[in-house]
């Protein structure tokens, strides 16, 4: 009998060290934090779609199955937003975020809030734009109705205009804002769409300073959002992240930017 105990030792020894090397091979094929793929998109850190490799779970990336093959997810108060990559700073990535439009027939609301509370995220002024395409509206952003954040004046419909549109500066970081569009002359009830936007996805072009192609028909255009960098310490099942992932930066209230582009 104890000969037999210490066979049957000696062979699950031999079994769990021919089973090493598989582990090891299994674990070597995971990719780095900061660097993992999905679809041709790398995933920067503080994001991850492991576990392992996001640093709270508001940075949870999401690989989904579209019709042009897999994308990359994050999820923001239940709004998915697309990663489209990083761009040449080393701290954003590119995602899309959704226009708003009104008197249109697929969308008629008079007003929209977006609402990032209890989010580690916020839009940040230095990095965007509140843009507006349309004719004879004035277009504005408020973060209340006692706190208006800017506004812009769409050209007249009848002015000839190829592509009617404008855009302004926003005065403050936000994480909720509202929306309006009001008729400036008898002929502005058409179709027009509003948008916070990226100054640093495109080239501006002094006679039409909005993203290229823009017009309403478009659905997402480029923004990019910050988020707070004391999220960065809660990490996912194991810390497999170092503190350059939440790169401070002083100027923009020690907060990380982050590049997006949201697509439904």
């Amino acid at each position: 009998m104890g000969f037999q105990l210490a066979l049957d030792f000696i062979l699950l020894l031999l079994f769990l060290f021919l089973l090493c090397p598989i582990f090891q091979a299994a674990e070597s094929q995971e990719p780095t934090c900061g660097k993992e793929v999905c679809g041709n998109i790398t995933i920067p850190s503080p994001f991850g779609i492991h576990s392992r490799c996001y640093t709270h779970p508001s940075f949870r990336v999401t690989c989904n199955p579209t019709l042009n093959g897999e994308k990359p997810f994050i999820n923001v108060n239940g709004i998915d937003l697309e990663v489209l990559g990083k761009t040449i700073y080393s701290n954003a990535i590119l995602i899309s975020y959704p226009v708003t439009y009104f008197n249109c027939d697929s969308i008629n609301e008079a007003s929209v809030r977006v609402n990032l509370s209890g989010t580690p995220f916020f839009f940040s002024s230095d990095m965007n734009y509140f843009g507006s395409v349309g004719c004879g509206n004035l277009a504005t952003i408020s973060r209340s109705e006692a706190d208006s954040l800017g506004g812009c004046i769409q050209p007249r419909c009848d002015n000839g205009v190829s592509e009617p549109g404008c855009f302004t500066e926003i005065n403050g970081n936000l994480t909720s804002y509202t929306v309006n569009m009001t008729a400036m002359y008898p002929d502005s009830k058409r179709c027009a769409s509003a948008f916070i936007f990226s100054q640093y996805s495109f080239s501006f072009r002094s006679a039409y300073p909005l993203p290229s192609g823009t017009n309403n028909g478009t659905r997402h255009v480029p923004a990019v959002l910050n988020w707070n960098s004391s999220y960065c310490g809660e990490g996912g099942q194991s810390r497999a992240v170092t503190s350059i992932a939440c790169f401070h930066y002083s100027s923009f209230n020690s907060a990380n930017i982050m590049m997006i582009l949201l697509i439904v």
